[in-house]
């Protein structure tokens, strides 16, 4: 009796490319807490050092950017990320430098208006 082998082709190459574009994406994104003007990929700080291997082993589990991005903001707070979403909580954050060229803006007119 002859045995036969059956070799279907796979993409783990792809795969492999992939999710490394994600991970060095996603370390790029991520602010390191410890060092907190560094992103992950460029701090060694030892918790930089765990979420760098957090991160790949999330998507070697098949997480998406989104996914991860969440994850590390509710455990973290949204301060880890260098884009982080509006909410109400951060609405100064967004809304302040607005505020201050609005008031300052404001105040250099009426200066002006005065001489």
């Amino acid at each position: 009796m002859s045995s036969l082998l059956i070799i279907l082709p796979t993409n783990t190459h792809g795969d492999n490319i992939k999710n490394e574009k994600l991970y060095n994406k996603v370390i790029t994104e991520l602010r390191c807490m410890v060092c907190q003007n560094q992103n992950i990929a460029e701090s060694e700080a030892p918790l930089a050092v765990d979420l760098r291997k957090k991160v790949k082993k999330m998507i070697d589990n098949g997480k998406d950017e989104d996914y991860i991005k969440k994850y590390m903001s509710d455990r973290y707070s949204d301060f880890i990320l260098y884009d982080p979403p509006f909410r109400s909580q951060n609405a100064l954050l967004w809304i302040g430098p607005f505020i201050f060229l609005l008031i300052l803006t404001f105040i250099l007119f009426r200066k002006n208006i005065s001489k």
